[in-house]
């Protein structure tokens, strides 16, 4: 066949995606379906902010777009590629260009280990090395992302039982951004925090995917938090999808009764 006859390979337009996934625990009168045939793709730049209720499905989504778990059935795609059921060491690339934030940093950062050597574990992982362009963990890359996270540089000897809660989220979000990662998924990251603290975070993290053109999926129950990082929404009810779109159509002109009830429920963003 004459290679100029071939038909042109379709471009991957979605970095993240879900196809049909369902995540089932348990089994007989105890299975409960945590997600239930989900499909959602996230394209490269985009802020797609995920929502709904405690038991929604949210990072039980999330935890699968990152293959930190399996779907019962359906599958899951990074770059086109399935990661679904796929061997760890089948994995650098997703590890590499993916990093999480999670919701409470006194159980996601390691009370042994300085704040400087949480921050630039990541730079040491092999998987990462592979990428050619990760940073190295020297005090020089450290220092760099600490400042940028707004931590000063003597922090860097200190331990996590040693620092404020914002603090210690602020040294989570260096480590996820430490190795220079495409896609951000920060799962409830402000709500763990004093309300005094959310918005510096939420600040931060807004000027730091603004600033690096990081793709985002930032998952919460909090629709005005959502309104403030991103520019498309996601609404779960009970492991499904019951609405997406823009922010502006979503916010301004639900379509289901949930969602119209969730906005409701915060009368602040209805200006």
């Amino acid at each position: 066949m004459n290679p100029a006859s071939r038909s042109p390979v379709a471009p991957v337009t979605a970095l993240l995606e879900a196809r049909g996934v369902t995540r089932r625990y348990g089994d007989g009168r105890r299975r409960v379906d945590a997600l239930r045939r989900v499909d959602l793709a996230v394209p490269p730049g985009a802020r797609i902010g995920i929502v709904g209720e405690s038991g929604s499905g949210k990072s039980t989504l999330v935890r699968l777009l990152a293959a930190l778990d399996r779907p019962t059935s359906g599958e899951t795609l990074f770059r086109g590629r399935r990661t679904s059921g796929v061997p760890e060491r089948g994995l650098a690339d997703l590890r590499s260009s993916v990093q999480l934030v999670f919701q409470d940093p006194r159980s996601s950062l390691d009370p042994r280990m300085t704040v400087g050597r949480i921050v630039t574990e990541p730079l040491r992982s092999r998987r990462l090395r592979h990428r050619g362009d990760v940073p190295s963990p020297s005090a020089d890359r450290l220092q760099e992302v600490l400042a940028g996270v707004g931590l000063a540089p003597e922090l860097a000897h200190r331990y996590p039982h040693e620092l404020s809660g914002g603090q210690r989220q602020r040294v989570a979000i260096a480590r996820a951004l430490a190795p220079d990662p495409e896609v951000l998924i920060a799962d409830e990251p402000v709500s763990a925090l004093d309300v005094a603290v959310r918005a510096h975070v939420l600040n931060l993290l807004a000027d730091l995917v603004r600033a690096r053109g990081l793709t985002l999926v930032f998952v919460s129950h909090d629709l005005a938090v959502v309104r403030l990082l991103c520019d498309t929404v996601v609404v779960m009810k009970d492991g499904v999808i019951v609405e997406q779109g823009s922010m502006e159509e979503v916010y301004d002109r639900p379509r289901d009764p949930y969602t119209a009830a969730l906005l409701a429920a915060v009368p602040r963003l209805r200006s």
